[in-house]
Order: C-alpha cells, then structure tokens, then sequence
C-alpha cells in the first residue's frame, strides 16, 4: 500500500511542486522551497531543544522535560525527536495529510524530513511505521505514520518494515489525558508473525506525539522481539509552557 501511495503521490507531487512560481505550504506566501524561512523558523524551531524520552520542546538546558524527569516518560526509546511544533499552520498541515485525504503533502516536505531525522537519529537497520487498527485503516484509506515513514525509507535508502500491528481498536489518544492514554494502549501492539529483528537499530515513525504513549507502547515491543535500540522520528510535538512545566502545550 505505501509504495503505491508513494508512486500517486509523486506523479500529484510534480504538478504541486514544480511550478515557475511556488508558494509556501504553510502560508501561502511567495517562495523559493515548499516552505518559507519564515514559517521554518516559527514552526520547526530548529535551535530549541527537544525532550529525549518524549520530543516535546523545552526551554533551558536540560535534555528531558519535567514531566519525564520525574519518571512518565516512555520507557523503551533511546531518544524522540520532532520536526516542528504541533500549532497553527503546522498543526493544520498535518491534519490536512491525516485526515483530509492529502498525504501527497509529505513529499514536498521530503527534504526536511530528511534533513531533520539524519541530524538527530544515528543510521538505522529499518523504518517502521507506527499501525493503524484494519477498522480505522477502512475508514481512512491510508496510514499516514505509513506514507511518512515510506518518504524517509524512499529518500534515504532505508529498508521500510511495516511488521507492526495493532490489534485493539482503541479510543482516540487526543481525546483522553495522560493516564487514559496510557491504559488505552495496554496490549494494543504486536508483532507480525514470523518476523525477525535481532539486534536491529529501528527508526518507529508516527505524525504527532503528546504523551509519547503510543510510540512507547510500540517501542516496547519492538525491544521484547529484540531489537537492539528504538528511535522514534514524529512530525510535531508539544511544548513544554515555561510556566508550568509539568504540561505541554499543545495549541
């Protein structure tokens, strides 16, 4: 399903993309890439810090936020790392691609995907994408943590394995707090059968992270089948509010 997505999505791409005169994705300003120096900066926010255990962006030194230092965080990743800051015309970017039928979107982002993920992960054996319930799958018609993770696979020359699957159709994450979330997961990921791992150094990829709940539940399982280290690579994060850091923010 991702290569073809990946191939309708290239031939969407050319004419997107390719024009005389592009715009920026996110404000519709005339510019020279996808997107302008201006919206990179407001939303991607290069120069902050992200939390290791959970990529929510921090503010000060520390490398993990509050809320994981003092033990919340997920448990099974080496590091988390997200491209931009899940608000305004970033925020509604991601939802235009996840549920707005326009994955396409990801490949003229490609370049800064790729860009950002190679500078902050070391090289990985896999990319694997974080799975959809079959339910939510047939609603949708596509898992969006599926066609990101086969535009980084694509660019890089990364073997893509979707070997995950989820095998409890859960409530929605954004519509519970911490612990629900956390709850919610219990047991809703496995292995495929027959599937090997040893030792691999795995990139595990989704859309967005609040709570790094799903991506930890997913971690867990690739590390107990083996694997040697999980990174995880998402597209936006939260931001832990200066004045109360036991709490990102999330606009």
């Amino acid at each position: 399903m991702a290569n073809k997505f990946f191939l309708q999505a290239k031939s969407i791409a050319e004419l997107l993309w390719y024009e005389e005169r592009k715009t920026c994705l996110l404000c519709g300003k005339q510019a020279s890439t996808s997107l302008c120096q201006d919206c990179r900066q407001l939303y991607f926010r290069p120069e902050q810090r992200r939390c290791l255990s959970c990529g929510k962006l921090i503010e000060g030194e520390a490398d993990r936020c509050q809320d994981c230092r003092d033990g919340n965080g997920p448990k099974f990743l080496s590091k988390v790392t997200a491209l931009g800051h899940y608000e305004g015309a970033w925020k509604q970017c991601i939802h235009n691609i996840k549920y707005k039928g326009q994955p396409y979107l990801l490949i003229g982002l490609a370049e800064y995907l790729t860009s950002w993920a190679v500078k902050q992960l070391p090289p990985p054996d896999s990319i694997v994408p974080v799975p959809l319930h079959p339910n939510r799958l047939a609603q949708r018609g596509f898992n969006q943590a599926e066609v990101l993770a086969s535009v980084l696979a694509g660019c890089l020359g990364i073997k893509l394995k979707d070997i995950l699957c989820r095998v409890k159709d859960t409530t929605p994450q954004s519509a519970l707090g911490r612990q629900e979330r956390l709850v919610n997961l219990r047991c809703a990921f496995s292995l495929k059968p027959g599937i090997q791992i040893k030792e691999e150094v795995i990139w595990l990829v989704d859309d967005v992270v609040t709570t790094a709940a799903t991506i930890g539940e997913c971690a867990a399982v690739l590390k107990e089948s083996g694997a040697q280290e999980v990174f995880a690579f998402c597209l936006g994060a939260g931001r832990e509010s200066p004045n109360n850091p036991d709490t990102a923010s999330i606009l």
